[in-house]
């Protein structure tokens, strides 16, 4: 069942001017948006539907229908208040609400990097739910093993997903698109807004590969890609975000409880990437071993 059909709200009428959108919102489909059409139908008839709000008053759903209030000077709006169980519900409902509207390639884009984010959370959860309950069968204090090492769905896999979810076809078009995207917010950032504009035309005019290509005639003009950094434990993939029971120590999902105390991050992040290499600098797969136990890896 969707996020959007599990009810858990409160229906009332609000000032419009009490609630505020989404970010969220704002960062896909922007703040420059045309109301006009929206004014005409409601002001002569009764609002279509409640806008979705969070209990903190943001707006998940019903942005140009309050939009439109606001400019007709309305003092009071339905709202339905729904009490969201989490932070991805709350995004997944603002995405399934507005998966129907018209969008530029990228507004898709960016909707596709949102869901992309979605589906990481969800399968850590999968991750931990799974972990809790091969702890519970094999009688493992689940307190201390906070996760087995699962396998997670690969980046091919959640690009291939999110992709056919926005329409933008394939994984491999959305990971151009979103190269794209990046070099126009990286423009902007950087005060060139022309180049960003120029970029923004190729991508929602032409196609995700003429803008591709714009970025690959005038390389100054796109973001600056950096060099992928050394590897360490603060950005290798396996390290846990979540909170331990210490300051030094961190969980890794690929050798378990680790601690800084021993070795700080670059330096054991050095340590279990020089015995893969070969002699022309690649890395090869072949086992660690670490004090109680073994565990293969394979870095690319």
């Amino acid at each position: 069942m969707s996020v959007t059909s599990q009810p858990n709200s409160l229906f009332q009428l609000v000032d419009p001017n009490s609630v505020k959108p989404h970010p969220l919102y704002l960062s896909i489909y922007g703040e420059l948006e045309d109301v006009s059409d929206v004014m005409r139908l409601i002001q002569h008839s009764q609002y279509p539907r409640p806008l979705l709000i969070t209990m903190e008053n943001t707006i998940v759903n019903g942005h140009p229908y309050w939009k439109a209030a606001l400019l007709l000077g309305w003092n009071q709006i339905p709202v339905e208040i729904r009490d969201f169980p989490d932070r991805e519900a709350e995004l997944e409902a603002l995405l399934l609400e507005n998966a129907d509207r018209k969008k530029t390639t990228e507004q898709k884009v960016r909707e596709a990097i949102a869901w992309e984010g979605i589906e990481k959370v969800k399968a850590k959860r999968r991750q931990k739910m799974a972990a809790t309950t091969t702890n519970q069968k094999l009688g493992r204090r689940v307190k201390t093993t906070l996760v087995e090492n699962f396998p997670a769905s690969s980046p091919g896999q959640t690009r291939d997903k999110v992709a056919k979810l926005v329409g933008l076809g394939s994984g491999r078009n959305y990971s151009k698109a979103k190269k794209v995207v990046t070099a126009i917010d990286k423009l902007r950032q950087q005060g060139n807004d022309k180049s960003a504009n120029d970029l923004r035309k190729a991508l929602n005019e032409q196609s995700v590969d003429a803008a591709t290509k714009l970025i690959k005639a005038h390389p100054s003009q796109s973001a600056k890609q950096t060099d992928d950094p050394e590897r360490s434990c603060w950005n290798c993939q396996f390290c846990s975000k979540e909170q331990v029971k210490d300051n030094h120590t961190f969980y890794c999902y690929k050798f378990g409880l680790l601690s800084f105390l021993e070795k700080d991050a670059q330096t054991r992040g050095d340590s279990y990437l020089a015995p893969l290499r070969t002699t022309s600098g690649k890395v090869q797969r072949c086992a660690i071993k670490l004090p109680h136990f073994y565990r293969f890896l394979s870095l690319n």
